[in-house]
């Protein structure tokens, strides 16, 4: 008689794989990222890695103005900003950066890495592709404009 042990596949990122991003903002959690932009294993840790960096670039430039004026004001960390504010135990502040660093992450990785195929379908997959990286940028404007205390609208008269 054989028996079948089905293992789970280990982690494509190292356990405890993390990209700092200095000491005011949080470090993010390579794992973590993976699993909230439900990225299968088969992406190179180096991949992910690379584009959760260019997301951390985006993300912290987008609100250095902002973080200038929290630290003027006092702020040590992000988390020092509204420590009380939280969700699920996080702070709201965190869980805002982490997301929009991993929306960017998600939108560089589909960009960067569509089907390449000269067919109809493979032309209509890439179009989708194209329009989730978009949903994934949207979702990123979204949460530093949260972060930021602004409307996800900006309205101009003509």
């Amino acid at each position: 008689m054989n028996d079948i042990v089905s293992t789970p596949p280990a982690p494509a990122s190292p356990e405890g794989s993390m990209v700092t991003t200095g000491a005011w903002w949080p470090d993010v959690d390579v794992n973590d990222i993976r699993q909230r932009v439900n990225l299968r294993g088969e992406l190179p840790h180096a991949r992910l890695v690379d584009a959760i960096e260019w997301g951390v670039i985006h993300v912290t430039t987008e609100l250095t103005r902002w973080a200038s004026a929290a630290i003027v004001a006092g702020a040590n960390s992000l988390t020092d900003v509204d420590p009380l504010n939280r969700v699920n135990g996080a702070p709201l502040l965190e869980r805002l950066f982490i997301g929009a660093v991993a929306s960017t992450a998600a939108a560089r990785l589909i960009e960067r890495h569509p089907d390449i195929t000269a067919t109809r379908e493979g032309s209509d997959r890439a179009e989708q592709r194209y329009e989730l990286a978009a949903a994934f940028r949207r979702d990123a404007t979204h949460a530093i404009r949260t972060m930021m205390g602004r409307s996800g609208t900006t309205v101009e008269l003509i």
